[in-house]
């Protein structure tokens, strides 16, 4: 395993996904009634807590098997950092959308975020722009669809219409 063959944006990809995952075992929301404690972690939520860290762990493997294990992936439609830049912005817009509809508490507002929520937010965040700068790194071109002729094929330049 060569550690150098990974770029910034692969580092910056596994070190926010390890940590949203170890957040995610932490209480996001918590409520102190005296003698009732209740805590909520990332687990608690699925579209908003499991499937945002399962989608940083399902990055980490990406990157585990396409650059320190040398393993041949079959070839997608869509370039390989559209790919993680897609599933790192869904990731952080998954938590971003819990820290702001909060807990579930029936309606109520009593459960208060933690600490532990705002970081997981960072690393969520941290999955995105990592992901972002991996595909800056890939060349940071959006597919097209259709041909790749110049324009009506006179030599003169695409309308755009």
């Amino acid at each position: 395993m060569d550690l150098n063959k990974l770029t910034t944006g692969d580092k910056v990809i596994g070190g926010s996904g390890i940590v949203l995952f170890i957040f995610s075992f932490l209480p996001w929301f918590k409520y102190d009634g005296g003698f009732v404690t209740v805590t909520q972690s990332g687990w608690h939520f699925f579209f908003t807590g499991i499937i945002p860290v399962l989608l940083g762990l399902v990055m980490i493997a990406w990157i585990v098997a396409t650059k320190l294990a040398d393993v041949d992936l079959p070839e997608l439609p869509v370039p390989e950092g559209l790919l993680l830049l897609g599933m790192g912005a869904l990731a952080a817009v998954l938590v971003i959308l819990r820290l702001l509809i909060g807990g579930d508490d029936a309606g109520t507002d009593l459960l208060d975020r933690t600490i532990w929520l705002f970081i997981a937010v960072l690393a969520a965040i941290g999955l995105a722009g990592g992901a972002f700068v991996r595909f800056q790194e890939d060349g940071g071109e959006l597919p097209t669809k259709g041909s790749s002729s110049t324009g009506g094929g006179n030599g003169a330049p695409p309308t755009p219409f």
